[in-house]
């Protein structure tokens, strides 16, 4: 049986099409570039935890503060509300079609990006609220310095495998939060992909940041480019994970234990490419109760 990894980049190299929506979803996040252009230099490092949609910005630590022209008095709220739930809007968008076209691969069917924005878009923008909350309550320690990154990072923790857990079992929110939250204090798996990728993608950051902050548009570029692969085998790593949690809660439910969530893992077969096929590492339910019926 294929590690988790191994499937992971299986599914990324039949899913490449889709790179671009984190380079999209990259060089749409206006402020974000406007900070990275007026850095001035310099470089930094960021703690990053695994996201349904990342991005350069996920990896890249940038200077705080506001970025492009500053507005003052009432004005800026005005302008503020709504360019936030424009972008609001279309992260959640990008972040449902992007983790949808993914799980359909997965099950050997075809991407189809417009099919996960109708179907996760408005729980995406829930999760994108619950990951904005988590900065806001972080807030009142930022006169204790460090700690209010510990607070950042745990919470971050805590909710991190929030849009992995709606789009495998197509949950309601407050389902999801559930159990990315119990996920999370059991530690295991979940934990072990947190502090990996949080440790990878910390080593990867000092690089990152300090391209965009020294390189310019060239820094920025460079930096999209990189992830943009990367990007998709987090998510699809993400995905696999909780699709592993759902199968083996199934079978504790069933009765069945340990042997029969394997069983329900089909052995990746390989083709006459030699390559493994992604619709083999999930199987089909109904074909193992064919199977019954005719024994």
């Amino acid at each position: 049986m294929p590690s988790r990894f191994d499937r992971a980049v299986t599914v990324t190299e039949e899913s490449l099409s889709l790179a671009w929506i984190p380079v999209v979803a990259t060089l749409l996040s206006g402020s974000q570039v406007a900070r990275a252009l007026a850095a001035g230099g310099g470089g930094g490092v960021t703690f990053p935890v695994p996201a349904g949609l990342p991005t350069l910005w996920t990896y890249v630590s940038l200077p705080s503060g506001p970025a492009g022209v500053g507005i003052g008095g009432p004005l800026s709220l005005v302008l503020f509300v709504p360019l936030f739930l424009v972008g609001l809007l279309v992260t959640s968008a990008l972040e449902a079609g992007f983790l949808g076209a993914l799980n359909a691969r997965i099950d050997g069917e075809r991407p189809a990006i417009g099919d996960g924005v109708q179907q996760f878009t408005r729980r995406m923008v829930g999760v994108n609220l619950i990951r904005a909350g988590v900065v806001l309550v972080a807030v009142p320690f930022l006169v204790l310095g460090p700690l209010a990154l510990l607070v950042v990072l745990a919470l971050s923790y805590l909710v991190y495998g929030l849009p992995f857990a709606v789009v495998v079992a197509d949950a309601d929110l407050g389902t999801a939060l559930g159990e990315t939250v119990e996920r999370a204090k059991a530690g295991g798996e979940y934990a072990t992909f947190g502090l990996t990728h949080l440790v990878a993608g910390a080593v990867g950051s000092v690089v990152l940041s300090g391209a965009v902050r020294n390189l310019g548009p060239v820094g920025i570029l460079f930096g999209t480019a990189v992830v943009a692969v990367p990007a998709v085998i987090v998510a699809a790593y993400g995905l696999l994970l909780f699709r592993d949690f759902q199968r083996s809660s199934g079978a504790d439910r069933d009765g069945g234990g340990p042997g029969r969530a394997a069983g329900r893992d089909a052995v990746g077969s390989r083709g006459d490419d030699g390559r493994l096929d992604v619709a083999e590492f999930v199987s089909d339910p109904s074909a193992e109760d064919d199977e019954e019926d005719d024994r």
